[in-house]
């Protein structure tokens, strides 16, 4: 078996090449085959915390088999382009030196600083669009007007302002017209067949918290809210009102909580095997074009195609998901380039180590023949004061 190289990568980059590369691994709970682990966490329409169940086909199964949904296709995407991000943060390999757009807010803690690809609509976001560049909206900074007005047919603009919004997909879904939207080339997910297939599967429960101060703190005294209360900045108006109004020490932290084992708790569920999956669509990526004549525009698609191999080969060296959801691989990951025809050709799993050579071997074909220059550029935003004054830390807390 051998690992895939910069040549697959320049073939793929070419119509008639490989359609996709797979990755597929077999997981299970960390504390064995009898732990709990917790799936990821969706809201229903009635806004109740819930979890994904799905019916698939296994390998091996006569019927359809009952699923859960530990982590999806955006999600995975966001935890591969963290490999991206710590390169940033620590100044290390090729993609430290990738161009970026940048925010910035000033908050009483200090300077925050916010990068396109930790963005939501990554290099589209609101973020970026309502702030200023050089004193002006960014919305009408020349450079950033020039990325937007990127079309399939031409994505260089947007690539040498914002590579990884042109890697990992994006979709300029605010603006009136000429709304770019970009397919991602790598689709990730992981999910477990569950042990119960028949009855509820989730585990209905929470943990207690005692307080050694007191068990109940229920406040009667208004005035003696107001004194807890105080001047206490750091809470935010919904959890203020919520106290003021009910007086319930919980609701800020003060008093015991009971364990519970409420139909509305979620605390995860038990599962029989855990299936990871990453594609690469060689044959997405081939709809992109940069301008750059046929041998220019392939040698980016194989520098865009390295990127992603990087990023998740960085990410699987720390597979963290989320708490309370720790897996233990149970072998090595099944790597298949898949060919024309139905041909398949079986590849070594890749390494921080390999794919980071390869992605040297791709940018330096792309500066080449493209004139892609990476020296970690970037495009400076200040962050919108107004967007930072009515911010705030509260989200639905029934999904994670």
């Amino acid at each position: 078996m051998r690992a895939i190289t910069i040549d697959d990568l320049n073939a793929a980059a070419h119509v008639g090449g490989a359609g996709s590369l797979t990755m597929r691994l077999e997981l299970e709970p960390a504390s064995g085959p009898d732990g709990v682990i917790a799936p990821a966490k969706y809201v229903d329409s009635k806004s109740n915390a819930t979890y994904i169940y799905e019916k698939r086909f296994v390998e091996g199964q006569e019927e359809p088999v009952k699923v859960v949904l530990i982590d999806s296709k955006t999600s995975f995407a966001n935890r591969a382009e963290e490999t991206t991000t710590e390169a940033v943060r620590n100044g290390e390999g090729l993609l430290s030196r990738m161009p970026r757009i940048v925010v910035e807010y000033d908050t009483d803690a200090g300077r925050k600083t916010f990068y396109d690809n930790q963005l939501p609509h990554r290099g589209f976001d609101g973020h970026i669009r309502v702030g200023n560049h050089d004193g002006e909206s960014t919305s009408k900074a020349g450079a950033y007007v020039n990325a937007r007005n990127s079309t399939l047919e031409n994505l260089l603009p947007l690539f040498e302002l914002s590579p990884e919004t042109v890697i990992f997909g994006g979709w300029d879904s605010t603006r009136s017209k000429n709304q770019l939207r970009i397919p991602s080339v790598l689709v990730g997910e992981t999910y477990g067949v569950l042990a119960d297939q028949k009855d509820d599967p989730a585990i209905h429960r929470a943990g207690g918290r005692i307080d050694p101060v007191g068990a109940s703190v229920n406040v009667s005294n208004k005035a003696d809210r107001a004194k807890i209360i105080g001047d206490s900045i750091d809470l935010s108006d919904a959890t203020k009102n919520k106290f003021e109004g009910s007086g319930k020490g919980s609701l800020i932290g003060l008093g015991a909580i009971p364990p519970s084992a409420k139909k509305e708790l979620l605390d995860g569920v038990s599962v029989r095997n855990v299936i990871s999956t990453r594609v690469l669509s060689f044959a997405t990526v081939r709809t992109f074009h940069f301008g750059k004549g046929a041998e220019g525009d392939a040698a980016i698609r194989a520098l865009i195609i390295a990127v992603l191999l990087r990023d998740i080969a960085g990410y699987d060296e720390n597979p963290f998901i989320r708490a309370n959801c720790f897996l233990a691989e149970k072998g090595k990951p099944v790597v298949v380039l898949n060919k024309r025809y139905g041909e398949r050709e079986e590849l070594e799993p890749l390494t921080a180590e390999a794919a980071e050579r390869l992605l040297e071997e791709a940018y330096a074909q792309a500066h080449e023949k493209a004139g892609i220059a990476w020296e970690g550029q970037e495009f400076l935003v200040q962050g919108n004061p107004a967007v930072l004054a009515n911010a705030s830390a509260e989200e639905d807390s029934k999904a994670a």
